[in-house]
């Protein structure tokens, strides 16, 4: 067999590739004349914030005259043209025992899975490819595979391997399992070698370009890689034995002090989670975990370290304590009994009329359509479900189409059990902080109090339950069924210390849960004061937690800025000032003072020249694109206000319709923004990540060095550029003062004796300064409404700082 072979980027430590080739050979070359293999180590991008690659295992098979091969699995034999295996690697639990049952993995009485790991995989490496490398969505098929290296145990699942050496047989037993394990990886490369070859090439060089360091960035490497100060070496060591509590203003380099500890004791494997509050700077500790990784050599070990919203991280542990399932389980245990009684009409219809021959779907539809005479919601549900399967084009056998049943049916209860259970994380958050505080608090209280014990058909999935653990009544054994939890609890912390951003700004539900699961001694906080509330109109006081003192270590940042140069920190506290808001800046000592450009217009070409000139003016510091340049807009809609984040993505929006059919529910549509459309048209070499208007977040992949981000003032928490443009900067004031919460902003606060509509003010100021002290250099603000009071401040701050200023019209 004639096998090529290569390497790029190095090696892993982890995989024999001499085994790895001498596997793909015996497993080949009965049929297989010829094949091509390629293994791309140390993905060098950030496909996701929670998981990475560590390699990408490329498979061809020329599409030659007796060259082929095919595995066999739950659709019989199939050949196989090319694929792409995505996999990361997980070596902390290599002598330890592992049982695997169901999803989950028990390891010292811990509970683990990997599910939504590997769909983060399968997700972000399909979203770089088609977002960032000009690959058609439809035709990819990644691969995501789990590899947890182990001593004693081999054990295969849809998207897991256990064992010590990951060998093709392995890899085949993995992918075999999946039903998409038949599509090519990608499936215009079985046309000819030339498209194979020039993907590869921009795969390989997009992701080079996409993983660059640019001016920013290696100051934020270098600095984390810096020796501790004896001040910080001092706030490194006390984590593990009390609280710790970085304290600063904007911009003084709270998260970087998170991060560098967090990354300096991985080193010396601590194990670590960084929370904070939105998906942009989630993408953006991400990319710094990425390029830090990527400096180190392939001999150094890191304990894992990850990143979550602070809104992901607390659904996923309600979610898998069963809380959202408890809360909501009448309504979908309802409609999955109306979908089951209905299948049993439809089978019996679809057997009637199943021909000796092929079954056409469209003509089946037709008969479904006129000739079947039953109620509208069991005809609407039999043609959903064609639909599903339009793909077949044929009826398949009456096995598989109750396979294939199965398959539509879970993912739809599925699909509504997260819509439902995510519209009551959003409607009644604090009411889910309750019951997650409850269970790690007083777990007997919270069993009891939800009748959990006779609740095993509706957790038996979620809790990955055995049959053995109810008793001869049909409950749950209540002493199993704790000892369950207990175990479940516990793993959300395992060995790991929380790192958690903008600390001031949680709910004490928040703090209650994080001392219950990783202990006050395992939490670092950062704490920006009452000045950069944003979520909550209360400060969250951290030295206290269920009636108990917790004993805290403070360090202490100077009120220095580590990013803002004159202009940017002149203008913060110019309106810090103008609406009483305790927070004076100090500026970067520089020479070069930076900017601010005023404009009062609203043509978008003039706009685009300025955008150009902006991204350039970072170029020539250093900067990628993505350090250059953000672009702000107000949101197009009201949804979710309080909550800062754009909230969690768990699932496609369905509803149940008057028929009691759960079916897709069309998206609200946002405003077109048409800035974008014409910077892309005038600077095509300029990559715009939009998160704006009618676009499906779930498609687009993690920014990197190449992309200029354009998002709405509330995702933009955290995250920094040498420019930023504030569009529409008093539309943004306006309806933050507006909203329902500006009432209640320092509320219970009793030196601020505030009118309404100075709190209201206040408020709004807090969210503008927000956006503004994001800027390093310069900052373009557009204000078209001359009566709103944010427009006459900034006027203001020109007519006493005209060497700072440009008005752009």
């Amino acid at each position: 067999m004639k096998l090529k072979f290569n390497k790029i980027n190095g090696t892993n430590a982890n995989l024999d590739y001499d085994v790895l080739k001498e596997s793909i050979i015996k497993k080949l070359s009965a049929t297989c004349k010829e094949a091509e293999v390629i293994i791309l180590n140390r993905f060098p991008v950030a496909i996701s914030a929670q998981t990475s690659i560590d390699f990408i295992v490329l498979i061809k098979i020329p599409d030659k005259q007796n060259n082929f091969y095919r595995i066999k699995g739950n659709d019989g034999w199939m050949k196989l043209k090319n694929q792409i295996i995505a996999v990361s690697v997980i070596d902390e639990f290599e002598n330890k025992k592992i049982n695997y049952q169901g999803n989950t993995l028990e390891i010292q009485n811990h509970f683990l899975t990997f599910q939504e790991d590997a769909k983060k995989i399968k997700w972000g490496l399909t979203n770089y490819l088609a977002d960032k490398c000009g690959l058609e969505r439809k035709f990819i098929t990644i691969h995501p595979l789990i590899w947890i290296k182990n001593n004693n145990s081999t054990i295969t699942d849809n998207n897991l391997f256990i064992g010590k050496q990951l060998t093709y047989g392995s890899i085949e037993k993995v992918i075999s399992k999946n039903y998409y394990y038949k599509w090519s990886g990608y499936k215009e490369w079985q046309k000819n070698d030339i498209i194979f070859e020039y993907h590869i090439k921009e795969i390989f060089e997009h992701a080079s370009k996409d993983s660059e360091e640019g001016y920013i960035t290696k100051k934020k490497i270098d600095r984390i890689q810096r020796k501790f100060g004896v001040k910080q070496d001092e706030a490194n060591s006390i984590i593990g034995t009390k609280l710790v509590e970085v304290k600063g203003k904007a911009g003084t380099g709270k998260t970087s002090e998170l991060l560098k500890w967090m990354l300096k004791n991985s080193l010396v494997g601590k194990k670590g989670i960084f929370l904070t509050y939105n998906h942009l700077l989630v993408y953006d500790i991400a990319s710094q975990l990425k390029s830090h990784s990527n400096r180190l050599g392939n001999n150094i070990k890191k304990a894992s370290t990850t990143c979550y919203t602070i809104h992901a991280y607390f659904y996923n542990v309600a979610k898998k304590l069963g809380v959202l399932l408890l809360m909501s389980e009448t309504r979908i245990n309802e409609l999955t009994s109306i979908l089951d009684k209905r299948w049993v009409e439809i089978e019996a219809f679809f057997n009637r009329e199943r021909k000796s021959s092929d079954t056409s779907l469209s003509w089946l539809k037709m008969r479904v359509q006129n000739n079947w005479q039953v109620n509208q919601g069991i005809k609407r549900e039999a043609i959903l479900f064609i639909q599903h399967i339009e793909n077949h084009k044929f009826l398949p056998n009456q096995k598989e189409t109750l396979k294939l049943f199965k398959s539509f049916s879970d993912n739809k209860t599925n699909r509504l059990r997260n819509l439902e259970s995510s519209n009551i994380f959003l409607k009644d958050y604090v009411e889910v902080l309750r019951r997650v505080r409850q269970a790690t608090t007083n777990l007997d209280e919270f069993l009891k109090d939800l009748d959990v014990e006779s609740k095993y058909e509706l957790l038996h999935t979620t809790l990955d339950l055995k049959k053995e653990i109810k008793n001869n009544d049909g409950k749950i054994d209540f002493e199993k069924l704790k000892t369950r939890y207990k175990n479940g609890i516990s793993s959300f912390s395992w060995g790991r210390i929380a790192y958690i951003d903008e600390a001031q700004d949680c709910h004490p539900f928040e703090r209650d849960i994080l001392f219950n699961l990783f202990g006050p001694e395992n939490c670092v906080i950062a704490n920006g004061g009452k000045e950069q509330l944003i979520r909550y109109s209360e400060l969250c006081n951290w030295h206290i937690s269920q009636n108990r003192k917790i004993d805290y270590h403070i360090y202490p940042k100077q009120s220095k800025s580590l990013r803002m140069k004159p202009a940017i920190a002149a203008l913060v506290n110019h309106i810090a000032k103008w609406y009483d808001i305790d927070l004076t800046i100090e500026p970067l000592e520089t020479e070069d003072h930076g900017h601010i450009y005023i404009s009062n217009t609203n043509k978008v070409d003039e706009q685009v020249a300025i955008l150009d000139e902006l991204h350039k003016i970072g170029e020539r510091q250093g900067c990628t694109s993505y350090e250059s340049l953000i672009l702000l807009k107000p949101a197009d809609s009201d949804s979710n206000k309080n909550m800062v984040d754009e909230v969690i993505n768990v699932t496609s929006s369905v509803k149940v319709n008057e028929y009691n059919n759960i079916v897709n529910d069309s998206e609200k549509q946002k405003k077109h923004w048409e800035l974008v459309s014409k910077a892309k048209e005038k600077l095509p070499e300029v990559y715009f990540w939009n998160a704006t208007g009618n676009v499906d977040k779930r498609n687009l992949a993690v920014p990197g060095s190449l992309s200029v981000r354009s998002i709405y003032y509330a995702s933009c928490r955290g995250i920094e550029a040498w420019s930023v443009m504030c569009f529409r900067l008093d539309t943004f004031f306006e309806k933050k003062a507006n909203e329902d919460d500006a009432d209640n902003y320092l509320l219970n606060d009793l030196f601020e004796q505030l009118t309404p509509y100075q709190r209201r003010e206040k408020y709004a100021a807090t969210w503008v300064l927000m956006a503004i002290t994001r800027s390093m250099e310069n900052c373009y603000i557009q204000l078209l409404n001359p009566k709103s009071s944010i427009y006459h401040c900034i006027r203001d701050f020109y007519s006493k700082n005209k060497n700072y200023v440009s008005i752009r019209n």
